[in-house]
């Protein structure tokens, strides 16, 4: 293998973990970024212009599948309860929005 292609991925990762800091999102648990990171990835647009993801999409994306069910919904109360996700009974079961930016 190339030095150069673990070079780049090096280089990926520090611009990643600063770009993590300026969000502020380094402080969350690597499951609680995977989940947040998921629903912002699969996240659609409702009728009020919000953004708005299903459990079921969020568990269907590539970094989630490693994490077990119990654990994906500990790890998203916790977003709940930090505001990063937010449930709306209006919405629906499993159905969850997003904080506008």
């Amino acid at each position: 293998m190339s030095a150069g292609i673990f070079a780049q991925i090096a280089q990926l990762r520090d611009l990643l973990n600063t770009m993590e800091r300026d969000l502020g999102i380094d402080k969350l648990s690597p499951n609680e970024r995977d989940v947040l990171l998921a629903f912002y990835a699969n996240a659609w647009c409702d009728g009020d212009d919000r953004p708005v993801c299903t459990t079921d999409v969020v568990r269907e994306h590539p970094t989630i599948q490693r994490i077990s069910q119990p654990t994906f919904h500990r790890t998203l109360k916790k977003l709940v309860e930090k505001g990063l996700v937010l449930q709306d009974r209006s919405l629906g079961a499993g159905l969850y929005a997003l904080p506008k930016s």
